[in-house]
């Protein structure tokens, strides 16, 4: 060990107190940044494991290929690996209703590629095995092991024309049918597209035998997936399929790409490209890549600024070290190698401290949190914190960075200073005469001008303080509007599932007493008839939102009516309630009840339509109707003599609601939405029953049994949606998890900032103080400036956090508006807390420093220097 680091090690332990202060804030600063940096990786790892069990581990797909292109697919340059699925067509399950399967084939790939889970059982390994959704089995009264015989053929409507939306249709059949015997070798759990009129079915495909049908399905993942587009529009190109120049007002959901142009049974799995940083569009690559450096450039200034001040708090105390050292003879450059020495002894023991606090610290908050929530997670994709080695060596280097460039800068300052002065220490003071504030000396006395002046000449020393203080608030109101943003986005995203059991019957139902008898099922929460149709609407140029003219030209005919431009709106509905549906409604604007409803054709208006495509979601008002307003529509029906009639209707808004009534997940496409009661329904000639009821039960075994048991009694369908709330439920609360956990390491890494550094300030100013209050100011004139002192410091950095903050959150909201319009997020409850917060963590900062010095002997802290 050389005299330079057995100088600097005797340093440190001379001057403990400062040392663990310094430690401290490098220990905070490494935990904060591989501490997001860890929330950040694991949620994107739980996104794309819960993105391929959705949507499949697939890149694109070519639907209907025919059997000799296959190879021209899947032997293209780029491509990891392909799969191959046949659509065998479908069956009936049983004889009594219309319960059909859909039945497909797939090759060996395909069950991983496509995400075919089991619950029992295995899969299939030859053409004449089977396995079946958890929700076909109960249809079969058949059991793994038996053997189950389909007449497999295809859908037809009641014009002979094909059907393929996997949604059943009142009479439609089967035809060109062929009876097909399977030993049912597998259960697997429900798909995620699987909807909830038509079941799966998986058979093996062999490739060494003769296909069924004339084309296959290719599903390909590619080795790069920022390649995806470029080759598989190649294979298109070479395949001739038909390009489709699509325009704005036939946008597809599914096929679209920044050029706008669509190749016929192409499809990519945008879901998981874009979470591979390779979406088709350009504005969501951007979206995300522009989020990620905003809240990177966040965390990596609240770093450094964290770390700087914990050493340039004492700049002063340091000065007068190193004018002593130059004053016997140490060079510029014995001094800097003392300050680097010490840099990597801070270094050596904050940094691995830090990222333990920051990699395990985080692991122990997740599970805390999920504790809270008592998750039960009841799919395959279990919470994990993941570990990345890149960013654990990022944080420690920036970090080793911000110490160096911290703990050098004092040094530099110093060698251009004679020593001295650096002894005196006294060019960080203003000398002359300071301003006085009249407000001051009115509310804190002469013990507050004395603080305030104090903090003016010491104006160096009190720019860090501030600056650091500033740092806090502006890291924790940008972060909460980051998050309050993300919490949004997520639910837009995710959609709203208020019910768990759906029994409806196709076709229109007399009223019976199926209703009653579910009410008196012990579980049920509750239930919500529904009699939705469809409502043709009217509406007056002077009644659309001028944001949405251009859109809602393009969307929507249009024609004059009474020398009045009227824009018509296909897409609407409108749905009759019970009065315990309307009375669950939060209304904003207006007032409902059954008496003027009727009187009136009174209506609930949801003015929000969805308008989202893979380029965008976006959720828009279309219109600026308000309560009191008229709304025309059209009732249309086909008569005994199958003609059209159309019936003009006038409604009138009695209230307005954001709210979605049970069965609706998300806005109406393009389209507004009418609620109101029943008996308005009947007045207006629709036919009103019990044919769509939708159930929220407490999710037991025995209550959805009775559920089925009932709707069986009636002859009604049955969807158990349990499963599926549960999964989206399980989506919420791991949003929540890493929210909270990312809410606790900012409130943390911010409160403790700010405790470190007031309390650090006014520790290295013991001196200063000693002599104040050798002058003859009395204890509580003392605390009196100290506690002006930090009402300063707070004020101040209120002033300038608060509105550098907020503008982060605008311009992060600006941001993402480009790939999801939610509208304007701002984290007013941040704000509200960080009010409290800092003068909360300042004065109690201040208190326990003071209260210590106000113990300590005068005369003692006068003598005290830095050694």
């Amino acid at each position: 060990m050389n005299l330079y680091t057995t100088l600097t090690l005797r340093y440190l332990k001379k001057n403990k107190k400062r040392t663990i202060v310094t430690i401290i804030g490098v220990i905070l600063s490494t935990a904060l940044i591989c501490g997001i940096g860890s929330i950040y990786e694991s949620y994107m790892d739980y996104q794309f494991r819960q993105t391929i069990e959705q949507e499949g581990y697939f890149h694109s797909a070519f639907y209907n290929v025919k059997k000799e292109d296959l190879d021209t697919i899947t032997k293209s340059a780029g491509i990891a690996k392909t799969s191959i699925s046949e659509d065998l067509g479908y069956s009936k399950l049983n004889k009594e209703k219309l319960n059909l399967i859909n039945l497909k084939a797939y090759n060996q790939n395909g069950f991983e590629m496509n995400q075919v889970k089991l619950k029992e059982g295995r899969l299939p390994t030859n053409e004449n095995e089977i396995v079946l959704s958890e929700r076909a089995i109960p249809l079969t009264n058949k059991k793994l092991g038996d053997t189950i015989t389909l007449n497999v053929g295809k859908r037809i409507d009641e014009n002979g024309k094909g059907i393929e939306i996997p949604i059943l249709k009142e009479n439609e059949r089967l035809v060109d049918t062929k009876e097909k015997e399977y030993k049912i070798v597998g259960i697997m759990k429900k798909p995620y597209a699987e909807l909830s009129e038509i079941s799966n079915g998986i058979t093996y495909l062999e490739s060494n035998k003769p296909f069924e049908k004339d084309t296959l399905d290719a599903y390909i993942l590619f080795k790069n997936p920022k390649e995806a587009y470029t080759i598989a529009t190649n294979i298109a190109k070479t395949l001739g399929l038909e390009v489709d120049k699509s325009t704005d007002n036939g946008e597809s959901m599914i096929y679209n790409n920044d050029n706008k142009t669509h190749y016929e049974n192409l499809y990519f799995n945008e879901y998981l490209l874009r979470l591979q940083g390779a979406s088709l569009y350009e504005n969501i690559n951007k979206t995300f890549n522009k989020i990620l450096l905003i809240v990177t450039l966040l965390v990596i200034v609240c770093t450094v600024v964290t770390v700087y001040n914990s050493f340039s708090i004492s700049v002063s105390e340091r000065k007068k070290q190193f004018g002593v050292l130059n004053s016997i003879g140490a060079t510029k450059t014995q001094v800097m190698k003392l300050v680097f020495i010490e840099a990597i002894v801070i270094s050596l023991i904050g940094i691995p401290i830090g990222l333990i606090v920051g990699t395990f610290g985080m692991d122990l908050i997740f599970k805390s949190i999920q504790t809270v929530f008592n998750s039960q997670f009841i799919s395959d994709i279990n919470l994990r914190v993941i570990y990345n080695p890149y960013m654990i060596v990022g944080s420690a280097l920036i970090v080793l960075l911000a110490i160096l460039v911290s703990a050098i800068l004092p040094a530099i300052n110093c060698a251009k200073t004679s020593p001295l002065e650096s002894i005196r220490n006294s060019d960080d003071l203003k000398i002359g005469k300071v301003k006085n504030s009249k407000l001051v000396k009115l509310i804190f006395k002469t013990e507050g001008v004395l603080a305030y002046k104090n903090l003016r000449r010491n104006k160096k020393k009190f720019r860090i303080t501030l600056f650091s203080l500033v740092t806090s608030v502006v890291i924790f109101i940008s972060f909460s509007g980051f998050i309050d943003l993300f919490e949004k986005a997520n639910r837009v995203n995710i959609g709203e599932i208020n019910y768990d059991m759906r029994v409806w019957y196709s076709g229109i139902r007399e009223k019976n007493d199926i209703v009653k008898d579910l009410n008196n099922i012990d579980g049920v929460n509750k239930i919500s008839a529904i009699n939705p149709y469809g409502a043709e609407t009217y509406i007056n140029e002077s009644n659309i939102n001028k944001e949405y003219k251009d859109l809602i030209e393009r969307r929507f005919s249009k024609e004059n009516k009474n020398g009045e431009i009227v824009y018509i709106f296909n897409n609407n509905g409108i749905n009759f309630v019970g009065d315990k549906a309307i009375e669950e409604l939060e209304l904003k604007t207006g007032s409902f009840d059954k008496e003027s409803a009727i009187k009136e054709n009174g209506i609930i208006l949801r003015n929000k339509s969805d308008n989202s495509s893979s380029r965008k979601q976006s959720e828009i008002s279309l219109t600026n109707y308000k309560v009191g307003d008229t709304i025309n529509i059209c009732k249309r029906y086909i008569d005994k003599n199958d003609k059209e009639v159309r019936v003009p209707i006038k409604l009138k808004v009695l209230a307005t609601t954001e709210d979605f009534l049970p069965g609706y997940r998300w806005s109406t496409y393009m389209g507004i939405d009418f609620i109101t009661y029943n008996e308005v329904g009947e007045k207006l000639g629709y036919k009103i029953s019990d044919g769509d009821i939708y159930i929220d039960t407490n999710k037991t075994k025995k209550t959805r049994d009775d559920v089925k048991d009932i709707a069986k009694k009636y002859g009604y369908d049955v969807s158990d949606d349990v499963e599926d709330v549960l999964e989206m439920e399980e989506a919420i609360n791991v949003m929540k998890i890493f929210v909270y956990g990312f809410t606790v390491v900012i409130s943390l890494i911010s409160a403790t900032n700010i405790i470190n550094t007031m309390s650090t300030n006014i520790n290295l100013r013991k001196k200063e103080f000693a002599i104040i209050k050798s002058l003859g100011v009395t204890p509580s004139g003392f605390n009196r400036m100290i506690y002006l002192e930090s009402l300063l410091y707070g004020v101040l950095a209120l002033l300038y956090g608060i509105p550098i903050g907020l503008l982060i959150d605008v311009y992060m909201n600006e941001v993402l508006g480009d790939a999801i319009e939610i509208g304007m997020v701002l984290p007013i409850k941040a704000v509200l807390i960080s009010i409290v917060g800092v003068f909360v963590i300042t004065f109690v900062s201040a208190y326990i420093p003071m209260k210590k010095i106000n113990k300590e002997n005068t005369i003692e802290n006068i003598r005290q220097g830095s050694i």
